[in-house]
């Protein structure tokens, strides 16, 4: 992995010309705008309680963004091709790794600088998967879904992300 700044910022992301509300591309676009500024509220939290606080709600976002992604539009995209895709396989590995680095980072004493290393780490990685899903992620739900197949898609995926915020919620009870 090459070096990193600590202020790693995605670049603007496209914005899908034409693409309605209920497409999924937006639903994605702003699930991904507040990861980064969850990200970016947790980084430069004082508090460390706060911060122990902000660390689980993004986590928990993440989990549930994650497995609806995976489910939804990865499998569907898969579906379409008969194959999987070369570039799901990653996508998939950096679900894990961001959720390996929230599972650490729990374990941690916010403030630290390990802390503080690990979620530079963490949403760099976010950052990245971000900035690539929204180039080649995009394009290619454009080219082999309709705009009725995207707006059923963004469908299915709220749906998945409400039964998961359900499924987060008992588990914590």
């Amino acid at each position: 992995m090459t070096a990193m700044p600590s202020s790693a910022q995605p670049g603007p992301a496209p914005v899908a010309t034409g693409a309605a509300p209920d497409d999924i591309r937006a639903h994605l676009r702003e699930d991904h705008e507040r990861t980064l500024a969850d990200a970016d509220r947790l980084r430069v939290e004082q508090d460390s309680d706060r911060s122990a606080f902000l660390l689980r709600q993004l986590r928990r976002a993440w989990v549930i963004h994650a497995l609806a992604e995976e489910t939804v539009i990865y499998r569907a995209l898969e579906a379409v091709d008969g194959r999987t895709e070369p570039h799901s396989d990653e996508r998939f590995v950096e679900h894990e790794l961001v959720e390996g680095l929230f599972e650490k980072l729990a374990r941690l004493r916010p403030g630290t600088h390990e802390w503080r290393a690990r979620l530079n780490v963490a949403r760099y990685l976010i950052a990245r998967h971000i900035e690539n899903e929204h180039c080649d992620l995009f394009a290619r739900l454009e080219r082999c879904f309709d705009a009725e197949e995207l707006a059923e898609m963004g469908r299915r995926f709220e749906l998945a992300r409400e039964k998961l915020s359900l499924l987060e919620e008992a588990k914590a009870a």
